[in-house]
């Protein structure tokens, strides 16, 4: 369980240090893209929620972890969204060094 969350800090904060390299604009073009592509995988991911009556069992599992990976890859972009806009922020705030 510590490599996991060792391995999960690093990849965090090596996420925080490059949103803060990145240039002002850069980093609002992020937030904007990590925004579009949040709210691309929840609407496939709640598209993938509801079975078609034509669907048999392979295609419901398939659906199922199709709408899985649309939500993972959803939080995934939603918390490059928060850093982008914390690293908008940071040096107004004092975070950035």
């Amino acid at each position: 369980m510590d490599t996991i969350l060792a391995s999960t800090s690093g990849l965090l904060a090596r996420l925080w240090n490059w949103t803060l390299n990145l240039d002002g604009g850069l980093q609002i073009v992020l937030v904007l893209l990590a925004c579009v592509a949040s709210g691309a995988c929840a609407i496939v991911g709640r598209r993938m929620q509801a079975p078609s009556p034509m669907d048999q069992g392979g295609a419901i599992a398939a659906r199922t972890v199709l709408a899985v990976v649309c939500y993972i890859l959803g939080i995934v972009c939603m918390l490059a969204m928060l850093f982008g806009l914390a690293a908008v922020f940071a040096p107004l705030i004092g975070l950035a060094h």
